[in-house]
């Protein structure tokens, strides 16, 4: 199978978690264009991120089902069925619920940030480094959830977007 085939390749997941670290810091940011906000290029920028990180969390719970499956491809077949429908129905709730509370996108951004830590951490180049050491794999996930939150607030701030975001 495909997906078992796939957590075979070296630098996947470190790659997969890197993207996801800019894909967490671009959801946090909006970018003003000539001094004012344009509503369309902002909510269009906002799909583009979220289909972007859907294909890689999509990726990620691929290669997460394919992990836990062990090779057993009626496994994998039969997570996948029941976590994709999960994601999508679960995306669509949480859309709803960022339109009413914008503080939720930092805690979404939160997740996709300690969710590529996580890659990063498992990446089987990176073995030796994390292997019984769970100290450095939290201190990891610290650097990097914070590292996106705090920049992502700075990046707000002078942009003068911070205040809107929280709603």
């Amino acid at each position: 199978m495909v997906v078992v085939w796939l957590l075979r390749i070296p630098g996947l997941l470190l790659l997969g978690g890197l993207l996801l670290i800019w894909i967490a810091y671009k959801l946090l940011v909006e970018e003003k264009k000539h001094g004012e906000m344009k509503l369309g290029n902002s909510i269009w920028s906002a799909i583009k991120t979220i289909v972007v990180a859907d294909s890689v969390m999509g990726l990620d719970n691929v290669l997460a089902v394919a992990g836990a499956a062990h090779g057993n491809s009626g496994l994998v077949i039969m997570g996948l069925l029941i976590s994709v429908p999960i994601v999508v129905w679960g995306s669509t709730i949480i859309l709803v619920w960022v339109e009413r509370y914008p503080a939720i996108i930092y805690l979404g951004a939160g997740v996709l940030a300690w969710t590529a830590a996580k890659m990063i951490a498992d990446e089987r180049l990176l073995t030796q480094i994390f292997t019984g050491n769970s100290m450095l794999e939290w201190g990891l996930s610290l650097i990097i959830i914070s590292g996106v939150l705090i920049l992502g607030k700075i990046k707000n701030s002078k942009t003068g977007l911070a205040n809107e975001d929280l709603g």
